[in-house]
């Protein structure tokens, strides 16, 4: 199984939200997540074949949010999704980001995002649209310091 992680084109977009939707994170536009910046996306593919993505939003010249990320359920728990993250903040970091915000609503993916990536909670917002987890209807929200954060 060859994984590789490429930056999104163009003609990814519709691949994108039909991974997206896996996840119930397919909705845009609408309010939780306004538009799909193609250029800050990224794709993992295995032997070839898009499988998972990721993005970002730069705020400012030193602050990011990370947008979207899935990996197509038949291959959870195979280190995509760590790389597809190890990449967006090598990115970021490159950049010259020093803060970078994620929101998650899974407990167990709030945990991972702690554990692997260096987050600490910061608060929590309501969701405004029906998006990743229907049952829960907060975001946790998390920082990590891209300048403390060191590539595994």
């Amino acid at each position: 199984m060859a994984v590789a992680i490429r930056q999104a084109r163009e003609q990814d977009r519709e691949v994108i939200l039909a991974i997206m939707k896996s996840a119930n994170m397919h909705h845009v536009p609408s309010p939780e997540m306004p538009e799909l910046d193609i250029g800050s996306f990224f794709v993992a593919t295995v032997d070839g074949r898009p499988v998972g993505a990721a993005g970002y939003k730069l705020l400012s010249p030193s602050r990011a949010k990370t947008t979207l990320m899935a990996v197509l359920p038949e291959l959870k728990g195979l280190g995509i999704g760590k790389r597809l993250q190890r990449r967006r903040m090598s990115e970021l970091k490159r950049l010259g980001v020093k803060v970078l915000t994620t929101n998650a609503d899974l407990p167990a993916t709030i945990e991972w995002y702690r554990r692997h990536f260096g987050y600490r909670v910061v608060g929590s917002l309501a969701k405004v649209h029906e998006f990743g987890a229907p049952d829960i209807a907060r975001w946790t929200t998390l920082e990590a310091n891209l300048e403390e954060w060191v590539d595994e």
